[in-house]
């Protein structure tokens, strides 16, 4: 399940959950608060100009280097990196730095969102959704169906003239004739067509050729090689004439949705019966190709009752009208409720079975497709993970470290070290015993730029003021 909207001769896709409730008193939590809250801390907002140097004092520090919590840390950040991190009594701060007191609060890594589409029909618009990301710590998004336009915003973000999240950039898809998506993207029907295409998104500077449903091995294996001389990994899904083993075999980077799993696990393809000793025979080649798997369940379980849930809840308030349009195309409004659910274990499952095995998993959501928001859909992917019978430190291992891992940026972002980029969360509860704690923080800082709590909830509150709503 995978589409493309429109931005600037380019396009995408989405999906959500619930958008920083409790964060911008919005709506109202239906849960019981675990602890202390956001609430119970000042907001603490950074002066304008925004300060070259910024000190955490006295924090809780989640690294995601490994599972253990470095407690009472003073992190020290400047140039839109961590410079230093160590124990708060011998960490000196600069005295130029802007403060944020930790009071027992705990500073984690910004998330990766590693499948989403930007599917807003203007730039404005599209600026809109990075704010939804950054409301919800998501400092990284892997764009799944690049444009131009989409890597001009890449340049723009990455010399500040723009505020967003990293952008990680693929292609727009490639794919055979009588595929989903012709309309957005002229079919390749033989293997020098395949070169030619794979060739020219290479010279534009996409970070990786993403492949779709139909193409044919020779064609398929055009691209592969065309990826292989030029040095950018091969994403996407797996085509059904080509088939899982020969994609991973291939040395396909990332493998969407299950799809190439489902093929030959699931009958039917959708909420079937699935094959477990298949599933554990193809996760096993899998992680010996060294392949990362994105589940992408929150899209691939939306049911026609959770989209009702999303077009009536306070969180679409702050989607743009350009993509709530694509929303409403049809492309993906739910499955009937008993098919989800059947889908949703099976989905379990798979991810169960993939991080038993040792395989590599990512959280991507699909936002931006099929009803899933922006931002708030990283937290229902995580808790899809916890379910599946993953601990929290893994779930959020997928979100972060592993995901720098992926694309071999590690040590640029996904952890709390010293060099990294100083894209962090601050948040009131230790996120390795309860993750909802994601859901509601006292700040975000990604590049180095620190946006207090009350930072965020006045540009969110504009933001769906500027909608009509």
């Amino acid at each position: 399940m995978s589409h493309e909207g429109e931005l600037a001769n380019g396009s995408a896709k989405a999906r959500g959950i619930r958008v920083l409730v409790a964060l911008f008193a919005l709506a109202a939590c239906a849960r019981e608060p675990m602890g202390p809250t956001a609430d119970d801390f000042p907001d603490e907002p950074a002066p304008d100009p925004a300060p070259a140097t910024v000190a955490f004092v006295n924090v809780n520090v989640v690294t995601m280097r490994d599972d253990r919590v470095l407690e009472r840390q003073t992190v020290v950040v400047r140039g839109g990196r961590i410079v230093a991190i160590g124990d708060a009594g011998r960490v000196a701060v600069p005295a130029d730095a802007f403060r944020i007191e930790g009071q027992g609060r705990f500073l984690i890594p910004g998330l990766a969102d590693m499948h989403v589409h930007l599917t807003s029909a203007t730039f404005v618009n599209l600026r809109n959704d990075f704010m939804l990301w950054l409301a919800n710590g998501v400092t990284t998004i892997r764009v799944m169906w690049g444009s131009a336009g989409i890597l001009a915003e890449r340049g723009r973000i990455e010399d500040g003239s723009v505020l967003g999240p990293t952008l990680l950039v693929a292609s727009p898809g490639i794919d055979g004739p009588g595929g989903t998506w012709t309309a957005s993207t002229p079919p390749v029907s033989t293997p020098a067509e395949a070169r030619e295409r794979a060739q020219a998104h290479v010279a534009a500077g996409y970070d990786f050729l993403k492949v779709y449903n139909d193409l044919t091995p020779a064609v398929y294996t055009a691209i592969t090689d065309a990826a292989r001389s030029a040095g950018v990994p091969v994403v996407g899904h797996v085509p059904s004439r080509v088939g899982f083993e020969s994609v991973v075999a291939a040395g396909q980077l990332t493998l969407e949705h299950f799809i190439g799993i489902k093929l030959q696990a699931a009958r039917p393809f959708t909420g079937g019966s699935l094959d477990v000793a298949r599933v554990r025979s193809l996760a096993e080649r899998g992680r010996q190709a060294g392949a990362w798997f994105t589940p992408t369940i929150t899209v691939d379980v939306l049911s026609l009752a959770r989209a009702a849930d999303i077009r009536s809840s306070t969180e679409i308030s702050f989607v743009s009208p350009g993509m709530r349009n694509f929303f409403q195309s049809g492309f993906h409004n739910g499955l009937p409720n008993d098919v989800a659910e059947r889908e949703r274990a099976n989905q379990a499952t798979i991810t169960r079975i993939l991080h038993e095995t040792g395989a590599n998993l990512l959280v991507g959501t699909d936002a931006g497709f099929g009803w899933i928001l922006p931002g708030t859909s990283i937290h229902e992917e995580l808790s899809h993970f916890v379910r599946a019978g993953l601990s929290r430190h893994a779930a959020l291992r997928a979100a972060t470290s592993a995901a720098a891992r992926s694309v071999s940026r590690s040590g640029e972002f996904g952890t709390v070290a010293e060099g990294a980029r100083a894209d962090l969360v601050l948040v009131v509860r230790n996120p390795l015993r309860d993750l909802d704690t994601l859901r509601d923080p006292s700040g975000v800082m990604v590049r180095g730029r620190w946006l207090s709590r009350g930072d965020l909830r006045t540009r969110l509150d504009a933001i769906r003021q500027s909608y009509g709503n």
